[in-house]
């Protein structure tokens, strides 16, 4: 804060001495000093201040760019969740019923090892039936 160095102190000390003299100096130095000591902590109440204040405004600036990730993180959400629903639409309205049963038809068709047993247990029925 202020350059005062040792010579600049000690001739301080020297011009009070000789203005106040020696029975009042050390109650005058404890003042000065209680005095120092106030300033000194209202000077760092101040500067603490100020850096919550700085690190509030931070902390307000960041919690806005999360809020602006998470607003269009929402939108791309929204807009894929209406693409999927449109496309689910569409396709439900070019499928249908009948188409799923050809589907369901095929599958069952193809060998499998359920099928070739039923298979096998029919003709085996079959066989003892004639």
């Amino acid at each position: 804060m202020f350059d005062i160095g040792f010579w600049e102190l000690s001739l301080i000390g020297i011009v009070g001495l000789l203005i106040i003299g020696p029975e009042r100096m050390p109650a005058v130095a404890r003042t000065v000093g209680k005095w120092v000591g106030r300033a000194n902590r209202f000077i760092a109440n101040v500067k603490d201040d100020i850096n919550k204040e700085l690190k509030d405004e931070d902390l307000k600036k960041i919690l806005a760019e999360q809020q602006k990730l998470a607003d269009e993180f929402k939108s791309a959400s929204n807009s894929m969740k209406s693409s999927i629903k449109s496309e689910t639409d569409s396709l439900r309205e070019h499928v249908q019923v009948d188409d799923l049963l050809v589907i369901d038809e095929t599958d069952n068709n193809e060998p499998s090892k359920n099928n070739s047993d039923h298979s096998a247990k029919k003709t085996s029925t079959e066989k003892n039936k004639t």
